[in-house]
């Protein structure tokens, strides 16, 4: 299961690398833009200066907490916890809707959740452990059951394992 925890982190690790570059490009093309527009403005509808400086000044907090999250993910990439069996940050939950018989893969970490990673043939879900999703299912063990309030109504869940 390590490896396929450090699969997961390594594909969401490159798509922040990729996050990062196009928002230092989105950046660079805004401070770019407002150097063009030079002196004060001529008309009150003339505000193209001030909305690149603050499209820059946005793309520059975006890169604080990509770079944020990078360095979080790379840390637990090269010092993975230590492995539980309960429902914890840095595991994977298996767990069966026991509405619908869906069985269903999270892998919860601190950061970097939203996407579903294809798998040696399976799809795991990242979460951030600070999801009310994710909260259920912290300090599960197999074959525990949980229920999760969603949109007014109750699921129940079985947890199959945890890794």
């Amino acid at each position: 299961m390590e490896k396929v925890k450090t699969y997961i982190l390594d594909q969401i690790i490159e798509e922040l690398k990729t996050q990062i570059q196009n928002a230092e490009k989105g950046r660079s093309h805004s401070i770019e833009e407002s150097k063009s527009h030079k002196g004060a403005m001529t008309s009150r509808y003339d505000t193209f200066k001030e909305e690149a400086q603050y499209l820059a000044g946005g793309y520059s907090a975006l890169l604080v907490e990509l770079n944020k999250t990078l360095g979080i993910l790379k840390f637990i990439r090269n010092h993975p916890p230590v492995i539980t069996t309960k429902g914890s940050n840095y595991t994977i939950v298996e767990i069966k809707d026991l509405d619908n018989g869906m069985i269903i893969k999270y892998f919860l970490l601190p950061v970097g959740g939203g996407n579903t990673y294809e798998v040696e043939g399976e799809k795991i879900t990242v979460i951030n452990v600070g999801a009310p999703l994710a909260h259920a299912f912290i300090g599960t063990v197999s074959s525990d059951e949980v229920k999760i309030e969603i949109k007014r109504n109750t699921k129940r869940f079985s947890i199959i394992s945890v890794s």
